[in-house]
């Protein structure tokens, strides 16, 4: 994901979606007609979004200890 975040809000939509997948993949994994196609799909996005927010999380940390202006240089 390639984009730089201005504000918590997308972060915290994007934890919404991590929860959404989770409450689809554990219905349809508690079907009787267990489309394993279907779960396999719905695993593998569940894992490359959680990471990715997991990944967004620390960048934003990162940002938020860094200094203001970077490190200073002497010319």
């Amino acid at each position: 994901m390639c984009y730089h975040f201005q504000s918590g809000d997308m972060l915290e939509w994007l934890k919404t979606q991590v929860r959404v997948i989770e409450a689809w993949r554990e219905d349809v994994a508690s079907r009787p007609d267990l489309d394993l196609d279907l779960i396999t799909r719905i695993e593998q996005h569940y894992q490359w979004l959680t990471a990715e927010v997991v990944n967004l999380e620390r960048s934003v940390t990162r940002r938020a200890t860094s200094p203001v202006f970077g490190k200073l240089r002497a010319v």
